[in-house]
């Protein structure tokens, strides 16, 4: 009697396989399969290797990093931008930084990051403003994009001098509702 055939790896079977694990995978093992898929030629996994790269931007997740991730944003799918920010707030309370930073905007709608920084009085604004989400990823990856991670929670206005950042409405009613906008 013959054993069956074993499936080649490239197979829309193994594929399909592929592609379902890429959110739970470390960014790592991502990437060894982003090289694999290229060299065989796999377009579909390539560009879904890809697309998780960018989406975690400068995240290095470990697999079980990225299996929390996944299972947070389940929870959180199907559920409106200001809701998210709530439950991702009240899960990851803001660091006093954070905080800080959150408030004076609220308070200050259009302020300049010169104004922000010298409030917050730190040279390393910009990575804490990316942190807002960084720190939350598993609640907004299905949400974002090709644009920086805070836009889900502040309008960029580049026109003036000096980058001017207002609080998105979703977040300032999310913040709002959590308390975190009282002083």
């Amino acid at each position: 009697m013959k054993s069956p055939a074993k499936a080649s790896p490239t197979s829309p079977k193994h594929v399909a396989e592929a592609l379902a694990r890429l959110p739970n995978q470390s960014s790592g093992s991502i990437k060894a399969t982003l090289e694999n898929a290229r060299r065989a030629r796999l377009d579909e996994l390539v560009v879904a290797c890809e697309q998780e790269l960018r989406v975690r931007g400068s995240l290095n997740l470990s697999a079980n990093d990225a299996a929390h991730a996944a299972s947070v944003n389940a929870a959180v799918a199907g559920k409106s931008l200001q809701e998210v920010i709530g439950i991702a707030f009240r899960d990851v309370p803001a660091r006093p930084e954070e905080v800080l930073i959150i408030r004076w905007i609220a308070q200050h709608p259009g302020t300049s990051y010169r104004e922000v920084r010298a409030v917050y009085g730190k040279a390393d604004l910009s990575l804490v403003i990316g942190h807002l989400i960084y720190h939350r990823f598993g609640h907004f990856r299905h949400m974002l994009g090709d644009g920086a991670q805070s836009d889900l929670l502040l309008h960029r206005d580049s026109t003036a001098q000096s980058v001017r950042y207002t609080l998105r409405p979703e977040a300032i009613a999310a913040f709002a509702a959590i308390g975190l906008l009282d002083a």
